[in-house]
């Protein structure tokens, strides 16, 4: 009687990166310890291979179409960042008694006072950045219609800072609005049409 052995193979799976750099999968075969039915394995795992690297080419494709995307909307990003100040206009305040005294300068110009309260670690915030930086438009001078300010609410120490503990400050990026020193109007917002809505509300600025 001839005994021949059944060979049932388990194939390993791990997606990742293979040797050439592409996405695909890396398919692991045990070592076949009988030639019994040898040549019909190899014939499941010659198709499953197949299968395979049908699909890592469509992965593969799939990756380069999501970089072209990338890559435009990084084209995008550089041509608004042309639009940004040539100079630093929006001012960094640290202390209390700093923004007290640009409140009290603006106050005696009539000049309203805006300020960006962020946190670093803040992604509404960065993003807000950007649109904040573009409406100061050259408004860094002391004496402009709009003073132009912004205030990181966790100090060096990563606890909160003075002026945020002063003013209550819960949510961020908000936005303060001051004009003879009295705060006129404050939001939480990531909408640069919003603050820009509000500054020509409280001044004539030409923004």
């Amino acid at each position: 009687m001839l005994i021949q052995t059944v060979f049932r193979p388990v194939l390993a799976f791990n997606h990742g990166k293979a040797p050439n750099r592409q996405f695909g999968v890396v398919c692991t075969v045990p070592t076949v310890a009988h030639p019994a039915n040898f040549s019909s394995v190899a014939a499941k795992v010659r198709d499953l291979t197949n299968h395979i690297n049908l699909h890592s080419r469509k992965i593969n494709s799939s990756c380069l179409e999501r970089k072209s995307v990338m890559d435009e909307n990084q084209g995008e990003l550089s041509d608004e960042d042309n639009e940004l100040c040539p100079v630093e206009c929006v001012k960094e305040f640290k202390t209390d008694d700093e923004l007290l005294s640009i409140l009290e300068r603006a106050k005696k110009n009539g000049s309203l006072v805006v300020v960006d309260f962020y946190r670093t670690s803040c992604g509404s915030c960065k993003y807000i950045e950007q649109g904040f930086s573009k409406l100061c438009k050259g408004s860094g001078n002391k004496d402009a219609p709009v003073i132009f300010l912004k205030h990181n609410v966790m100090d060096e120490y990563d606890e909160q800072s003075e002026t945020a503990d002063r003013l209550r400050i819960k949510a961020v990026p908000l936005f303060h609005f001051y004009k003879d020193g009295v705060l006129l109007e404050a939001f939480a917002t990531r909408d640069k049409e919003r603050i820009l809505a509000a500054i020509r509300k409280y001044s004539s600025a030409d923004i």
